[in-house]
């Protein structure tokens, strides 16, 4: 664990064990530090039970059902590391109510990302794309090319035949 994390974690529950341990005392502080433990590993358990039912009679969607064991895998993970304060924050994410509070947020936060990285990465593949380039107004990069005027159009048009793009006699014979 690195030590910008593990010591702050280990200060703050000694902090929090001291204060419990002065208000109950040292025994009952042990004693209530067990009892989480055990009492939330059983709870998550049996939550995790009760989502796998929902899920195989088909009363729960698949990506609810994995939110939901994902949190509790989180809340077991809490409740099992030592302390008051990670238990408590183990048994809200083990709690239904609390666990579909914090997967709500969780999920408006995730979708904000989603939808932000979706942005990025279309501007990215946009930025990288070939630009097709038609010309310009500006009058600096005019090219003096010969003009086509309107009696050569008309001239063009008077003399052509369906037989110069390939008729039945043509290079190009009709498909049946």
């Amino acid at each position: 664990m690195p030590l910008f994390i593990g010591l702050p974690y280990i200060l703050i529950e000694a902090l929090a064990f001291w204060g419990v341990a002065q208000w109950l005392g040292t025994a009952t502080a042990l004693i209530l530090l067990i009892a989480f433990l055990f009492g939330g590993l059983f709870l998550a358990a049996f939550e995790m039970r009760s989502i796998s039912r929902r899920l195989a009679s088909g009363s729960s969607s698949p990506g609810r059902a994995a939110g939901n064991l994902g949190l509790l895998a989180a809340g077991a993970v809490g409740v099992a590391l030592p302390g008051f304060v990670t238990s408590v924050f183990g048994l809200l994410l083990i709690l239904p109510p609390t666990r579909a509070l914090v997967r709500s947020l969780l999920a408006k936060g995730l979708r904000k990302k989603i939808e932000d990285m979706g942005v990025r990465s279309f501007e990215a593949t946009n930025s990288y794309r070939q630009h097709a380039s038609y010309g310009s107004f500006s009058p600096h990069s005019v090219i003096d090319h010969d003009q086509i005027n309107e009696e050569e159009i008309h001239k063009w048009s008077r003399d052509i035949k369906p037989e110069d793009f390939g008729g039945p006699s043509g290079p190009n014979p009709p498909r049946r």
